[in-house]
């Protein structure tokens, strides 16, 4: 497989790249990437996550310094109401800093709700209760089923204990402020039976205080994913229809289609200083997530958080090392995720 590189990212835009940093799909809740690590090796996981994936060469962790200055910023271009949405390609309980993370970002005048993704079971009851007295107020918990066999296959890994991670969401809501909402994906004909045992769990442990208590999600595939051999997706309507089917059945609201629980606002997406098209001369940092994939910056950055840009350098088959630089074409510049492909290389 070869060997994973790990960076530590801080003089680097924290904007461009899915890698980590601050991504904006231009809202009030803004997603925070501080890691692209993680310990589970999902077979359905959309951005090819853990430790056994092969396609991966390289992995990011963010200073926490770094990632907090820049969404300082964005907090003060989006204004007020702010969610602050802690996941990334990876786990964000295995981030080192996180209960500090947590703490600064709920500090940023402008921010209303904190929140992150997990699948939990890598945390303790006392973490747990650190994360709520620094400010986190919900957990989007990530859970397919609650047969230990069945979670661990899904998982592809042996030590993931479902039991562990509802233990936890129990803690959490029960003794202290923070809120957990259970997330799980509908692979269909995998896991049909385990959708009502999440959702009867979690009416009752007391999920949702504030928020709904649980959320399923469709599964998609994705070509830089993993998609399970007998997974079919299934299109948006007949998904709705199982949703309603599982509503009818449980007694229990899981179509929040024309409510806004969270509060969802249009705000102005961020600045776009580089669009589809548009040719800069960039410096090679190090390697992308996957393989044939190179994070880089433009040699002239502004020092300005909002428009400085992080960018995906795709060169299949040739690795650029670190230092090298290239005039790079965008391809791709959808919410401000930057892929471009070399024209010339200096070496």
């Amino acid at each position: 497989m070869g060997r994973r590189h790990v960076y530590t990212i801080e003089d680097v835009p924290q904007i461009g790249t899915r890698y980590f940093g601050i991504v904006d799909q231009g809202t009030n809740i803004v997603e925070v990437r501080p890691t692209s690590l993680c310990p589970l090796n999902c077979s359905f996981c959309s951005v090819a996550a853990g430790p056994l994936e092969p396609r991966r060469w390289a992995d990011f962790i963010v200073r926490k310094d770094a990632l907090v200055e820049a969404l300082k910023s964005v907090v003060k271009f989006k204004g007020g109401g702010v969610e602050v949405h802690i996941d990334g390609m990876g786990e964000p309980a295995v981030y080192p800093r996180l209960v500090d993370l947590v703490q600064e970002i709920k500090e940023i005048g402008g921010v209303s709700v904190v929140s992150m993704q997990s699948r939990l079971f890598v945390l303790d009851e006392r973490r747990i209760e650190e994360l709520a007295e620094a400010g986190l107020d919900r957990i989007n918990l990530s859970l397919d089923a609650v047969d230990p066999a069945l979670a661990r296959e899904l998982a592809n890994a042996g030590y993931y204990d479902p039991g562990r991670a509802m233990a936890l969401a129990e803690h959490a809501v029960r003794n202290t402020r923070m809120d957990v909402l259970v997330s799980p994906v509908w692979l269909p004909g995998v896991n049909d039976g385990e959708i009502p045992k999440i959702v009867e769990w979690a009416l009752g442990a007391g999920l949702g205080k504030r928020w709904p208590p649980v959320l399923i999600q469709k599964y998609v595939p994705h070509k830089r994913g993993r998609n399970p051999k007998g997974v079919k997706a299934v299109g948006w309507t007949s998904f709705w229809k199982k949703i309603k089917e599982w509503e009818a059945r449980l007694g229990v609201k899981l179509d929040w289609r024309k409510e806004n629980p969270f509060g969802v606002q249009k705000r102005a997406p961020l600045p776009k200083p580089l669009e589809v098209g548009k040719k800069v001369k960039v410096r090679i940092i190090g390697r992308g997530i996957f393989r044939g994939e190179h994070l880089a910056v433009p040699v002239k950055l502004a020092g300005d958080p909002l428009t400085d840009r992080a960018l995906t350098v795709v060169s299949p088959g040739r690795e650029l090392p670190p230092g090298a630089e290239a005039l790079v074409k965008i391809i791709e510049d959808e919410d401000n995720i930057l892929i471009a492909k070399p024209e010339v290389i200096y070496l």
